[in-house]
């Protein structure tokens, strides 16, 4: 098959990551290179079910650091966003230890760019009625280590922040967001509720397929997709037979580090392009579990859509064979994956609202623009018509 950009590419990732079990333990340390003040971000359910508080005080307390704590509840939103830049600045913070979910990992580099950076994180978002802002000056610098495999934001440049008069999700992205350093632990994301990590282990397949079918993608980003998606059906696989041990785990924490590698560099597709506007509308459809409804119908839109670029079409035909086999159709992968979805217990998109369809399809995000084919309006309702009767 031929690879995307045959006359050359750009490829770059400048977070230094840390993975395997227990690493999470040398996060302090690493902060403690940064600065003794810290803006301390954690999630809110993560924090309290894995206990880390005490165990993060003694070694706060050991190295001499001072945490100025914020607790992020809910998903991550301007309003919280501000908040923390806000408290980071009062505190005088050197830095960011951003501890949670993809939530407190957004708001955490959102905070650190903005504690540096004038105005608020509405002028530096993508996809309003006004261009972004650029960051002019450099970020506070932010160690991450996330308590879930799935969202890839503790290597990624992007931090999605909800708008909630306007009912959006839109992102805010720059090099400067990129994290220092990622402390990558599967013991910790090991302890998510299986719904969590059911969730987020499709949001980091979805990461890997989109990539690797996407307009951009490189050598590179081919090749780690190439590792990361059998990883993540065997994880997701092994956790539907409720079998998921410590090699699930592992393999689920590379996945999800592979898929934010590969979704900086090379951009997403329709399923991202569609769960940004539906989660913006309807705030309490899981990011993750609504991209398990909607990546099998995109694979199906898309094929048809392919007719008209030979290219496209092969890199969908090699994607369902990486998942199902050499003999696969990309309407037998699809199927595959509806049906793991249903096997993980993760509802149908039907079940979460009544969707306004007209409203999801006209205000998609920018993950769109490097899908493997341009795709009209009503390819784009296809999809959302497809995931909603399934």
């Amino acid at each position: 098959m031929s690879p995307r950009a045959p006359s050359g590419f750009e490829f770059a990732h400048p977070t230094r990551i840390v993975l395997g079990a227990g690493v999470w333990t040398q996060a302090c340390a690493e902060a403690q290179r940064i600065g003794r003040k810290l803006l301390l971000v954690t999630g809110d359910s993560s924090w309290s079910r894995l206990g880390l508080e005490a165990a993060l005080r003694d070694e706060a307390r050991r190295l001499g650091l001072v945490f100025s704590p914020f607790s992020v509840p809910c998903e991550p939103d301007v309003e919280l966003a501000d908040r923390a830049a806000a408290q980071a600045r009062a505190s005088g913070a050197e830095g960011v230890l951003a501890i949670g979910g993809g939530s407190a990992l957004d708001v955490g580099k959102a905070a650190a760019a903005l504690a540096t950076n004038p105005g608020s994180a509405r002028d530096y978002l993508e996809g309003l009625a006004s261009p972004p802002l650029p960051f002019a000056v450099p970020a506070l610098p932010v160690v991450c280590v996330p308590t879930t495999a799935g969202t890839g934001s503790e290597v990624t440049k992007n931090s999605v922040l909800q708008v909630a008069d306007l009912r959006v999700k839109r992102s805010m992205r720059s090099d400067l967001l990129f994290p220092r350093v990622a402390f990558i632990d599967p013991t910790l994301s090991s302890k998510a509720p299986r719904s969590v990590r059911a969730g987020s282990g499709f949001d980091a397949l979805t990461h890997l397929a989109e990539a690797f079918c996407s307009k951009n993608a490189s050598l590179v980003s081919d090749a780690l997709a190439r590792d990361g998606i059998p990883r993540a059906l065997r994880a997701l696989r092994a956790l539907a037979e409720n079998e998921a041990g410590e090699a699930a785990a592992f393999d689920l924490a590379v996945a999800a580090t592979l898929g934010g590698i590969c979704l900086a560099n090379a951009g997403l597709g329709a399923a991202h392009g569609l769960i940004a506007p539906l989660g913006g509308l309807y705030s309490n459809i899981p990011h993750g579990a609504g991209l398990s409804c909607l990546l099998p119908a995109t694979l199906v839109v898309n094929e048809a859509a392919a007719a008209r670029d030979p290219l496209a079409r092969s890199r969908l035909l090699e994607l369902a064979r990486l998942i199902s086999g050499p003999y696969a159709t990309v309407t037998n992968t699809a199927a595959e994956l509806l049906q793991l979805r249903v096997a993980l217990g993760l509802p149908s998109l039907a079940s979460y609202a009544q969707i306004d369809v007209a409203r999801v399809v006209a205000s998609p995000s920018g993950s769109l623009k490097t899908n493997p084919v341009a795709l009209s309006d009503s390819e784009l309702r296809a999809i959302l018509e497809l995931a909603l009767s399934t």
